[in-house]
């Protein structure tokens, strides 16, 4: 149906013929002894396939294809092509552009190429922070450590002592301790969120159980954090 409407508005004749006829089928005298019902149909002169190639193959149809065949009506028989002679005579200019299909597509995932090639160069480049909060043994953070002044817990490498001494280990504490903060703020806003909405549902649906739970809803992160303050304080 997509060949045989390609055909159609492809061809300026044809989409003439067919709007004056409005039928695919048309019976015809050859003028002599015989009749003959031949097809003036709009016959696809192109494959689905080769459609698929005009729209994502970025070039057009390859093969023998004739866009414009000029069938008039004084014609006497026009036989439909079988479509396995079809694919028999565009063989040898299908291994010709075919050089030409790989570039293209080549082409047009040069952007996808470009993209794995830069987050590789990007990670290969990147290097992996001194330290971290937790565990992680996938970078090499396995030895436990503590800060000088607020004893918080932190994880280095195996060579992080080479590394840092002194004033750059001073700082860099300080740094895992503002760190180590920041986190414990959020996570007793999130605690004390958590205890509000409970609260506020158990008021709701007055619901006993939801009140008990909002009660006995321990604010660890915020204990936490108040000792930290305090200590930073002493």
């Amino acid at each position: 149906a997509i060949g045989n409407a390609f055909a159609v508005l492809s061809n300026p004749e044809k989409r003439l013929r067919y709007d004056e006829l409005g039928s695919d089928h048309e019976h015809v005298s050859t003028g002599q002894a015989r009749h003959y019902n031949y097809y003036t149909e709009f016959e696809a002169d192109i494959t689905p396939e080769e459609i698929f190639n005009v729209f994502f193959g970025g070039h057009f149809p390859t093969g023998n294809i004739h866009m414009f065949s000029n069938v008039t009506r004084d014609a006497h028989y026009y036989p439909r092509r079988h479509r396995a002679e079809r694919a028999w005579t565009q063989e040898p200019e299908e291994e010709e552009h075919r050089p030409q299909n790989s570039y293209s597509a080549f082409i047009q995932l040069m952007p996808v190429f470009i993209i794995i090639i830069v987050s590789v160069i990007t990670q290969l480049m990147a290097t992996n922070p001194p330290y971290s909060l937790f565990y992680k043994s996938s970078i090499g953070h396995v030895v436990s450590r503590e800060t000088e002044n607020l004893q918080v817990p932190y994880y280095v490498d195996k060579n992080f002592e080479k590394n840092y001494q002194g004033a750059e280990l001073q700082e860099l504490e300080k740094t895992v301790e503002k760190d180590y903060i920041d986190y414990i703020q959020t996570s007793c806003w999130k605690e004390k969120q958590q205890k509000s909405d409970l609260s506020n549902l158990a008021k709701l649906y007055r619901d006993e159980r939801l009140k008990q739970k909002a009660e006995s809803l321990k604010l660890e992160h915020c204990e936490k954090l108040s000792s930290l303050i305090g200590m930073h304080k002493g």
